[in-house]
């Protein structure tokens, strides 16, 4: 399978984080995001994105996340996503891959609901970003 044409980027900023205990060295972690998407649905992305922290941090582990784009042209798209978050050695960034499906009832928009596509992005506590992009996935 090859990947397609890019359908979009974007730069989220965390708005809020809650942390869960879930004992044994692990934590639950849920970020809400907001910002901006470009690409072929501009407009404002908001969504919380969702992992678990093993006690051994450099392990790979599973993350979701599920949001909203408010496109500029007044429809909304549902956005589901999961994957597979790897630290990237630098600093605490880490790689986030995986999918993403979308939903919406926009009649100018609806082909969006039968795409699959490959999502890529980087998280940086730093400075409180995400940034990737999402790809068509034939």
């Amino acid at each position: 399978m090859a990947l397609g044409k890019v359908l979009g980027e974007f730069v989220l900023k965390a708005t809020s984080v809650r942390q869960t205990d879930l004992g044994g060295d692990r934590r639950r972690l849920e970020i809400d995001y907001a910002g901006e998407s470009s690409g072929e649905i501009p407009g404002q992305n908001i969504g919380t994105l969702v992992f678990e922290m093993p006690g051994d941090h450099n392990r790979p582990g599973a993350w979701t996340y599920t949001g909203g784009l408010l496109a500029k042209s007044g429809a909304v798209v549902q956005i589901s996503s999961s994957g597979i978050r790897l630290r990237t050695g630098e600093g605490h960034k880490a790689r986030y891959r995986g999918t993403a499906s979308y939903h919406t009832s926009d009649p100018k928009l609806a082909h969006f609901n039968n795409v699959i596509a490959a999502v890529e992005a980087e998280g940086d506590p730093a400075t409180m970003t995400l940034k990737g992009a999402t790809c068509e996935w034939n």
